[in-house]
Protein backbone atom coordinates (compact mmCIF):
# COMPACT_ATOMS: atom_id res chain seq x y z
CA UNK A 1 0.00 0.00 0.00
CA UNK A 2 1.17 3.53 -0.76
CA UNK A 3 2.06 5.54 2.39
CA UNK A 4 -0.06 8.66 2.85
CA UNK A 5 0.15 11.87 4.87
CA UNK A 6 -1.44 11.43 8.27
CA UNK A 7 -4.90 13.06 8.17
CA UNK A 8 -6.37 15.12 11.00
CA UNK A 9 -9.80 13.42 10.86
CA UNK A 10 -9.92 10.42 13.27
CA UNK A 11 -12.36 8.48 11.05
CA UNK A 12 -9.99 8.76 8.08
CA UNK A 13 -7.13 7.66 10.33
CA UNK A 14 -9.16 4.64 11.45
CA UNK A 15 -9.99 3.81 7.80
CA UNK A 16 -6.34 3.99 6.80
CA UNK A 17 -5.41 1.79 9.75
CA UNK A 18 -7.98 -0.79 8.63
CA UNK A 19 -6.50 -0.74 5.13
CA UNK A 20 -3.21 -1.93 6.62
CA UNK A 21 -4.90 -5.29 7.25
CA UNK A 22 -4.34 -7.46 4.10
CA UNK A 23 -7.88 -8.93 4.25
CA UNK A 24 -9.51 -5.48 4.46
CA UNK A 25 -7.21 -4.15 1.75
CA UNK A 26 -8.16 -7.03 -0.61
CA UNK A 27 -11.89 -6.31 -0.05
CA UNK A 28 -11.31 -2.59 -0.65
CA UNK A 29 -9.31 -3.33 -3.81
CA UNK A 30 -12.13 -5.60 -5.03
CA UNK A 31 -14.68 -2.83 -4.47
CA UNK A 32 -12.57 -0.31 -6.39
CA UNK A 33 -12.12 -2.77 -9.26
CA UNK A 34 -15.88 -3.44 -9.28
CA UNK A 35 -16.56 0.29 -9.61
CA UNK A 36 -13.96 0.70 -12.36
CA UNK A 37 -15.20 -2.30 -14.35
CA UNK A 38 -18.85 -1.26 -14.17
CA UNK A 39 -20.05 -0.80 -17.79
CA UNK A 40 -21.78 2.44 -16.85
CA UNK A 41 -18.57 3.85 -15.38
CA UNK A 42 -17.49 7.01 -17.17
CA UNK A 43 -13.79 6.23 -16.61
CA UNK A 44 -13.92 3.03 -18.64
CA UNK A 45 -15.90 4.67 -21.44
CA UNK A 46 -13.33 7.45 -21.63
CA UNK A 47 -10.44 4.97 -21.70
CA UNK A 48 -12.20 3.00 -24.45
CA UNK A 49 -12.74 6.20 -26.48
CA UNK A 50 -9.09 7.22 -26.05
CA UNK A 51 -7.90 3.76 -27.12
CA UNK A 52 -10.22 3.79 -30.14
CA UNK A 53 -9.02 7.25 -31.13
CA UNK A 54 -5.38 6.18 -30.89
CA UNK A 55 -5.99 3.03 -32.94
CA UNK A 56 -5.49 0.55 -30.13
CA UNK A 57 -6.94 -2.89 -30.76
CA UNK A 58 -6.61 -6.41 -29.37
CA UNK A 59 -2.89 -6.52 -30.26
CA UNK A 60 -1.81 -3.23 -28.70
CA UNK A 61 -2.03 -1.46 -25.36
CA UNK A 62 -1.37 2.17 -24.51
CA UNK A 63 1.28 2.19 -21.79
CA UNK A 64 2.11 -1.30 -20.49
CA UNK A 65 0.81 -4.84 -20.68
CA UNK A 66 -0.02 -5.06 -16.98
CA UNK A 67 -2.08 -8.25 -17.36
CA UNK A 68 0.65 -10.05 -19.38
CA UNK A 69 -1.63 -10.62 -22.37
CA UNK A 70 1.26 -10.44 -24.88
CA UNK A 71 0.10 -7.09 -26.19
CA UNK A 72 2.61 -4.81 -27.87
CA UNK A 73 2.95 -1.39 -26.25
CA UNK A 74 1.88 1.27 -28.72
CA UNK A 75 4.34 4.05 -29.55
CA UNK A 76 3.45 7.51 -28.33
CA UNK A 77 2.26 10.01 -30.93
CA UNK A 78 5.60 11.94 -30.85
CA UNK A 79 7.44 8.63 -31.38
CA UNK A 80 5.16 7.82 -34.32
CA UNK A 81 5.80 11.27 -35.85
CA UNK A 82 9.55 10.80 -35.41
CA UNK A 83 9.37 7.41 -37.13
CA UNK A 84 7.39 8.79 -40.08
CA UNK A 85 9.72 11.79 -40.34
CA UNK A 86 12.76 9.55 -40.42
CA UNK A 87 11.26 7.52 -43.26
CA UNK A 88 10.77 10.53 -45.51
CA UNK A 89 13.91 10.57 -47.61
CA UNK A 90 13.52 13.56 -49.89
CA UNK A 91 10.69 16.07 -49.65
CA UNK A 92 11.66 17.63 -52.98
CA UNK A 93 10.32 14.62 -54.90
CA UNK A 94 6.71 15.38 -55.93
CA UNK A 95 4.00 12.81 -55.36
CA UNK A 96 2.25 12.05 -58.62
CA UNK A 97 -1.51 11.59 -58.62
CA UNK A 98 -1.22 8.90 -61.27
CA UNK A 99 0.72 6.65 -58.90
CA UNK A 100 -2.34 6.12 -56.72
CA UNK A 101 -4.90 4.43 -58.95
CA UNK A 102 -7.70 2.33 -57.60
CA UNK A 103 -7.94 -1.09 -59.18
CA UNK A 104 -10.70 -1.91 -61.62
CA UNK A 105 -11.18 -2.81 -65.23
CA UNK A 106 -9.69 -0.55 -67.89
CA UNK A 107 -12.86 1.49 -68.40
CA UNK A 108 -13.25 2.11 -64.64
CA UNK A 109 -9.62 3.26 -64.32
CA UNK A 110 -10.04 5.59 -67.30
CA UNK A 111 -13.32 6.88 -65.81
CA UNK A 112 -11.54 7.80 -62.56
CA UNK A 113 -8.79 9.53 -64.53
CA UNK A 114 -11.38 11.49 -66.54
CA UNK A 115 -13.24 12.49 -63.36
CA UNK A 116 -9.93 13.69 -61.88
CA UNK A 117 -9.18 15.69 -65.05
CA UNK A 118 -12.54 17.50 -65.31
CA UNK A 119 -12.07 19.95 -62.38
CA UNK A 120 -8.89 21.27 -64.02
CA UNK A 121 -10.53 21.93 -67.41
CA UNK A 122 -10.91 25.62 -68.31
CA UNK A 123 -14.35 27.23 -68.10
CA UNK A 124 -16.24 27.63 -71.38
CA UNK A 125 -19.59 29.35 -71.37
CA UNK A 126 -19.51 29.26 -67.56
CA UNK A 127 -19.09 25.47 -67.40
CA UNK A 128 -16.27 22.95 -67.19
CA UNK A 129 -16.78 20.27 -69.82
CA UNK A 130 -15.03 18.19 -72.44
CA UNK A 131 -16.43 17.28 -75.86
CA UNK A 132 -16.15 13.74 -77.18
CA UNK A 133 -13.08 14.51 -79.35
CA UNK A 134 -11.37 16.12 -76.34
CA UNK A 135 -12.02 12.98 -74.28
CA UNK A 136 -10.55 10.95 -77.17
CA UNK A 137 -7.42 13.12 -77.16
CA UNK A 138 -7.22 12.74 -73.37
CA UNK A 139 -7.42 8.93 -73.67
CA UNK A 140 -4.77 8.88 -76.41
CA UNK A 141 -2.20 11.28 -74.96
CA UNK A 142 -2.79 12.33 -71.33
CA UNK A 143 -3.59 9.18 -69.37
CA UNK A 144 -0.68 7.01 -68.16
CA UNK A 145 0.80 4.82 -70.89
CA UNK A 146 -0.60 1.56 -69.48
CA UNK A 147 -4.19 2.90 -69.65
CA UNK A 148 -4.12 4.66 -73.02
CA UNK A 149 -6.61 3.86 -75.73
CA UNK A 150 -5.55 2.86 -79.25
CA UNK A 151 -6.22 4.99 -82.32
CA UNK A 152 -8.45 2.28 -83.73
CA UNK A 153 -11.06 2.15 -80.95
CA UNK A 154 -10.68 5.56 -79.33
CA UNK A 155 -14.10 6.91 -80.36
CA UNK A 156 -15.98 3.99 -78.81
CA UNK A 157 -13.65 4.02 -75.80
CA UNK A 158 -14.42 7.73 -75.20
CA UNK A 159 -18.18 7.05 -75.26
CA UNK A 160 -17.81 4.09 -72.87
CA UNK A 161 -15.54 6.05 -70.50
CA UNK A 162 -17.98 9.00 -70.38
CA UNK A 163 -20.88 6.63 -69.59
CA UNK A 164 -18.83 4.77 -66.96
CA UNK A 165 -17.79 8.09 -65.38
CA UNK A 166 -21.45 9.09 -65.13
CA UNK A 167 -22.32 5.67 -63.69
CA UNK A 168 -19.54 5.80 -61.10
CA UNK A 169 -19.83 9.52 -60.20
CA UNK A 170 -23.43 10.62 -60.86
CA UNK A 171 -23.19 13.51 -58.38
CA UNK A 172 -20.06 14.92 -60.01
CA UNK A 173 -20.62 14.70 -63.77
CA UNK A 174 -23.32 15.02 -66.41
CA UNK A 175 -23.24 13.47 -69.88
CA UNK A 176 -25.36 14.90 -72.70
CA UNK A 177 -25.32 16.08 -76.33
CA UNK A 178 -24.90 19.68 -77.36
CA UNK A 179 -26.87 21.57 -80.03
CA UNK A 180 -24.67 20.06 -82.74
CA UNK A 181 -25.50 16.53 -81.41
CA UNK A 182 -21.96 16.02 -80.09
CA UNK A 183 -21.43 14.13 -76.85
CA UNK A 184 -19.91 16.01 -73.93
CA UNK A 185 -19.19 15.38 -70.26
CA UNK A 186 -19.62 18.23 -67.79
CA UNK A 187 -18.13 18.60 -64.34
CA UNK A 188 -20.78 19.54 -61.73
CA UNK A 189 -19.27 21.89 -59.19
CA UNK A 190 -20.54 21.52 -55.66
CA UNK A 191 -21.96 24.66 -54.13
CA UNK A 192 -21.29 25.03 -50.42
Amino acid sequence: MIPMIKPANPKVTEFLTLLQDPDVYDVFKGLVMQVLTDPDCLVLRRIHNIESHLGVDEDYCIWEDSLNEDKEVMMTIPEQFALVSSRIEDVSIPVLKETVLVAGNETEVRARLLRDKLPSVSYRNGKKYMLGPEVQKFLLHEVPQEHRATDKGVRQAAIEVMRKTLEMFPEEVRVAKNAKKRNFIEYIEKVY
